[in-house]
Protein backbone atom coordinates (compact mmCIF):
# COMPACT_ATOMS: atom_id res chain seq x y z
CA UNK A 1 0.00 0.00 0.00
CA UNK A 2 2.82 2.36 0.61
CA UNK A 3 4.18 2.31 -2.87
CA UNK A 4 0.83 4.22 -3.61
CA UNK A 5 3.06 7.47 -2.27
CA UNK A 6 5.99 8.96 -4.44
CA UNK A 7 8.92 8.59 -2.23
CA UNK A 8 9.43 12.11 -1.89
CA UNK A 9 6.43 12.24 -0.17
CA UNK A 10 7.35 8.69 1.84
CA UNK A 11 11.17 10.60 2.71
CA UNK A 12 9.57 13.34 4.31
CA UNK A 13 6.91 11.70 6.47
CA UNK A 14 9.96 9.23 7.26
CA UNK A 15 11.99 12.17 8.85
CA UNK A 16 9.11 13.83 10.32
CA UNK A 17 8.62 10.47 12.58
CA UNK A 18 12.22 9.66 13.08
CA UNK A 19 13.04 13.05 14.67
CA UNK A 20 10.79 12.36 17.57
CA UNK A 21 12.08 9.01 18.24
CA UNK A 22 13.95 6.31 15.47
CA UNK A 23 11.85 3.61 14.35
CA UNK A 24 12.74 0.11 12.53
CA UNK A 25 11.97 0.46 8.60
CA UNK A 26 9.75 -2.26 9.12
CA UNK A 27 7.27 -0.59 11.78
CA UNK A 28 7.58 2.83 9.57
CA UNK A 29 6.04 0.94 6.61
CA UNK A 30 3.60 -0.75 8.25
CA UNK A 31 2.37 2.69 9.98
CA UNK A 32 2.64 4.02 6.18
CA UNK A 33 0.54 1.60 4.92
CA UNK A 34 -2.57 2.98 7.02
CA UNK A 35 -2.53 6.31 5.23
CA UNK A 36 -4.45 7.49 2.31
CA UNK A 37 -3.64 10.47 0.78
CA UNK A 38 -6.94 12.79 0.27
CA UNK A 39 -7.09 16.46 -1.15
CA UNK A 40 -8.95 19.40 0.55
CA UNK A 41 -10.43 22.89 -0.69
CA UNK A 42 -9.73 26.13 1.47
CA UNK A 43 -12.05 26.12 4.86
CA UNK A 44 -13.10 22.47 4.85
CA UNK A 45 -13.70 20.94 8.11
CA UNK A 46 -11.61 18.30 9.07
CA UNK A 47 -13.16 18.39 12.87
CA UNK A 48 -16.55 19.87 14.68
CA UNK A 49 -16.47 20.77 17.83
CA UNK A 50 -18.20 18.14 20.17
CA UNK A 51 -17.21 15.52 17.39
CA UNK A 52 -14.42 12.36 18.32
CA UNK A 53 -11.75 13.19 16.95
CA UNK A 54 -10.65 9.52 14.73
CA UNK A 55 -7.62 10.71 12.16
CA UNK A 56 -4.12 11.74 12.36
CA UNK A 57 -3.13 13.88 9.34
CA UNK A 58 0.36 14.01 8.10
CA UNK A 59 0.74 17.55 5.93
CA UNK A 60 2.01 17.24 2.46
CA UNK A 61 0.77 20.55 1.38
CA UNK A 62 -1.22 23.67 2.63
CA UNK A 63 -2.45 24.31 6.70
CA UNK A 64 -4.61 23.04 9.29
CA UNK A 65 -5.78 25.55 11.93
CA UNK A 66 -6.88 24.38 15.33
CA UNK A 67 -9.53 26.80 17.02
CA UNK A 68 -12.79 26.69 19.81
CA UNK A 69 -15.31 29.57 20.29
CA UNK A 70 -15.47 31.57 23.34
CA UNK A 71 -18.15 32.73 25.53
CA UNK A 72 -19.37 35.34 22.59
CA UNK A 73 -18.46 32.94 19.82
CA UNK A 74 -15.29 34.50 18.90
CA UNK A 75 -12.50 31.83 17.26
CA UNK A 76 -9.42 31.60 19.17
CA UNK A 77 -6.88 29.80 17.58
CA UNK A 78 -4.56 27.67 19.13
CA UNK A 79 -2.14 25.47 16.86
CA UNK A 80 -1.53 26.06 13.06
CA UNK A 81 -0.10 23.16 11.23
CA UNK A 82 1.74 23.46 7.84
CA UNK A 83 4.05 21.51 5.73
CA UNK A 84 5.85 18.20 6.93
CA UNK A 85 3.67 18.06 10.54
CA UNK A 86 1.25 16.05 12.24
CA UNK A 87 -2.12 17.26 12.95
CA UNK A 88 -4.69 16.26 14.57
CA UNK A 89 -6.86 17.45 17.87
CA UNK A 90 -4.79 15.29 20.03
CA UNK A 91 -6.76 15.28 22.84
CA UNK A 92 -9.80 14.12 21.73
CA UNK A 93 -8.17 11.37 19.50
CA UNK A 94 -5.85 9.83 22.57
CA UNK A 95 -8.83 10.20 24.88
CA UNK A 96 -12.11 9.26 22.37
CA UNK A 97 -13.78 11.62 23.60
CA UNK A 98 -15.88 14.49 21.84
CA UNK A 99 -13.54 17.52 21.08
CA UNK A 100 -13.88 20.99 21.93
CA UNK A 101 -11.80 22.23 19.36
CA UNK A 102 -12.56 22.64 15.65
CA UNK A 103 -9.45 21.36 12.79
CA UNK A 104 -9.97 23.25 9.74
CA UNK A 105 -7.92 23.53 5.99
CA UNK A 106 -5.94 27.35 6.05
CA UNK A 107 -5.68 26.51 2.54
CA UNK A 108 -6.05 24.40 -0.16
CA UNK A 109 -4.24 21.24 1.10
CA UNK A 110 -2.70 17.96 0.23
CA UNK A 111 -3.01 15.60 3.28
CA UNK A 112 -2.09 12.32 4.28
CA UNK A 113 -4.65 10.97 6.70
CA UNK A 114 -4.96 7.77 9.19
CA UNK A 115 -8.16 6.11 11.09
CA UNK A 116 -7.03 5.24 14.54
CA UNK A 117 -8.99 1.83 14.54
CA UNK A 118 -5.94 1.33 11.21
CA UNK A 119 -2.99 2.54 12.83
CA UNK A 120 -3.22 1.52 16.65
CA UNK A 121 -2.67 -2.31 15.77
CA UNK A 122 0.58 -1.00 13.85
CA UNK A 123 1.08 0.94 17.43
CA UNK A 124 0.45 -2.67 19.44
CA UNK A 125 2.76 -4.84 16.85
CA UNK A 126 5.96 -1.91 17.38
CA UNK A 127 6.30 -1.23 20.98
CA UNK A 128 9.01 1.28 19.29
CA UNK A 129 6.44 3.64 18.46
CA UNK A 130 5.68 3.96 22.15
CA UNK A 131 8.66 6.55 22.62
CA UNK A 132 8.14 7.98 18.76
CA UNK A 133 4.48 8.78 20.57
CA UNK A 134 5.67 9.82 24.07
CA UNK A 135 8.06 12.44 22.53
CA UNK A 136 5.24 13.59 20.08
CA UNK A 137 3.16 14.33 22.66
CA UNK A 138 5.92 16.02 24.89
CA UNK A 139 6.38 18.13 22.48
CA UNK A 140 2.53 19.41 21.64
CA UNK A 141 2.55 19.66 25.79
CA UNK A 142 5.38 22.01 25.50
CA UNK A 143 4.23 23.97 22.50
CA UNK A 144 1.22 24.88 24.44
CA UNK A 145 3.02 25.65 27.59
CA UNK A 146 5.22 27.81 25.36
CA UNK A 147 1.80 29.68 23.79
CA UNK A 148 -0.10 29.93 27.55
CA UNK A 149 3.50 31.37 28.75
CA UNK A 150 3.54 34.04 25.77
CA UNK A 151 -0.08 35.14 26.52
CA UNK A 152 0.37 35.09 30.14
CA UNK A 153 4.16 36.94 30.64
CA UNK A 154 4.09 38.99 27.03
CA UNK A 155 2.78 42.51 26.61
CA UNK A 156 0.85 43.11 22.98
CA UNK A 157 3.79 43.74 21.35
CA UNK A 158 6.14 41.75 22.74
CA UNK A 159 4.06 38.95 21.34
CA UNK A 160 4.18 40.52 18.10
CA UNK A 161 8.06 40.66 18.09
CA UNK A 162 8.03 36.99 19.47
CA UNK A 163 6.22 35.90 16.01
CA UNK A 164 8.45 37.75 13.89
CA UNK A 165 11.68 36.23 15.94
CA UNK A 166 10.57 32.46 16.68
CA UNK A 167 7.50 32.25 13.80
CA UNK A 168 8.08 34.32 11.33
CA UNK A 169 6.49 31.91 9.00
CA UNK A 170 3.01 32.53 10.65
CA UNK A 171 3.11 36.18 8.89
CA UNK A 172 2.98 35.29 5.23
CA UNK A 173 0.75 32.45 6.19
CA UNK A 174 -2.23 32.86 8.14
CA UNK A 175 -5.04 36.12 8.50
CA UNK A 176 -4.17 39.29 10.38
CA UNK A 177 -7.73 38.33 12.28
CA UNK A 178 -6.31 34.78 12.85
CA UNK A 179 -2.96 36.24 14.47
CA UNK A 180 -4.20 38.71 15.99
CA UNK A 181 -6.71 35.54 17.55
CA UNK A 182 -3.65 33.54 18.44
CA UNK A 183 -1.83 36.62 20.45
CA UNK A 184 -4.58 37.69 22.43
CA UNK A 185 -5.38 40.56 21.30
CA UNK A 186 -7.86 42.53 19.18
CA UNK A 187 -7.23 42.66 14.93
CA UNK A 188 -7.32 46.89 16.12
CA UNK A 189 -4.39 46.42 18.36
CA UNK A 190 -2.47 44.48 16.06
CA UNK A 191 -2.57 46.81 12.99
CA UNK A 192 -1.35 49.75 15.32
CA UNK A 193 1.56 47.68 16.45
CA UNK A 194 2.67 46.39 12.65
CA UNK A 195 2.62 49.95 12.02
CA UNK A 196 4.53 51.14 14.85
CA UNK A 197 6.86 48.45 14.70
CA UNK A 198 7.28 48.65 10.11
CA UNK A 199 6.82 52.91 10.61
Amino acid sequence: MQNQFPDSFIARFKETINAYSPVPDEAFDAFMATFEMRTYKKGEVLLRHGEICRHLYFILEGGIRCFHFDEQGREVNIHFYFENELASEFKSLRMEEPSARNLVTITASKLLRASKRNYISVFEQYPAFANTALRFFQERFLAEEEHSDMLRKLTAEERYQYVMDEQPHLLQRISLTQLSSWLGISRESLSRIRAKISG
